[in-house]
């Protein structure tokens, strides 16, 4: 956590204000670190001698927490570019380039949700692309769609995890709502990060996590969750 406390005291000077104060149901700048920081592990790709790594981002943003954050995406867009560079260094990733990160507006984004796209490659030597909604430039490469994560029910539907925080529950402020009487108003949460979390909120009948009663337990591909008589798959990719 240390990487990301020194950004949050770097990107708090930038804005003259507190996150946990100004940006409480809004997409923080630290959340934005640790989405890239798991969009590294989620595409990682073994190769001879290590892993590689896209170095090329692009951070869609909803429209409010666009207008919002554009005022600070330049110096922000180089301390998340540290960052991405500082993990891939502590993971023993390998980056094709500098890391280049860059943002969007997404009109079907609410606020409080971003999404993270990225490719490795390097910026062309041509003219760059301008994309109006952009405060700052995307180097001309084909943009591959990153993976979101994904919690799959039995009967096949689908839930993305877009949030850096996702509630479950039954209750009507949950991001995911199951309608199932064994399931807790807000029953629990997932977070994202480098890794990924699963929390019981202290529900009623608890959370069971590949067959064990978990309060708090670290997801991975394949991961069977049990709320109430409810079964999710969660899905990286």
């Amino acid at each position: 956590m240390g990487l990301l406390n020194n950004l949050e005291q770097r990107l708090d000077k930038i804005v003259n204000g507190s996150f946990s104060k100004a940006f409480k149901s809004d997409v923080e700048p630290v959340e934005l670190a640790a989405g890239l920081q798991q969009e590294l592990d989620m595409r990682a790709i073994a190769s001879e001698g290590g892993h590689l790594v896209p170095n090329i981002f692009v951070i869609e943003l909803g429209p409010a927490d666009h207008a919002r954050l554009a005022p600070y995406f330049g110096n922000m867009a180089n301390e998340l570019a540290t960052v991405v560079n500082t993990y891939a260094t502590d993971q023993r990733y390998t980056l094709s380039g500098w890391p280049s990160v860059s943002f969007a507006a997404d009109e079907a984004l609410e606020t409080g949700v971003f999404r993270i796209r990225s490719t490795s490659g390097r910026a062309s030597t041509a003219a760059p692309m301008v994309n109006p909604n952009l405060t700052t430039q995307v180097p001309v490469v084909v943009m591959q769609s990153s993976s979101t994560p994904k919690l799959v029910a039995i009967n096949g539907h689908e839930y993305s995890l877009t949030k850096s925080v996702t509630t479950l529950g039954r209750g009507e402020t949950a991001d995911i709502k199951i309608d199932d009487a064994g399931v807790s108003r807000t029953h629990c949460s997932i977070v994202l990060g480098s890794t990924v979390i699963l929390r019981d909120n202290g529900s009623t009948n608890g959370t069971i996590v590949d067959g064990v009663r978990a309060t708090e337990s670290e997801l991975h591909e394949g991961s069977i969750i049990k709320l109430g008589a409810t079964t999710l798959t969660y899905k990286s990719h």
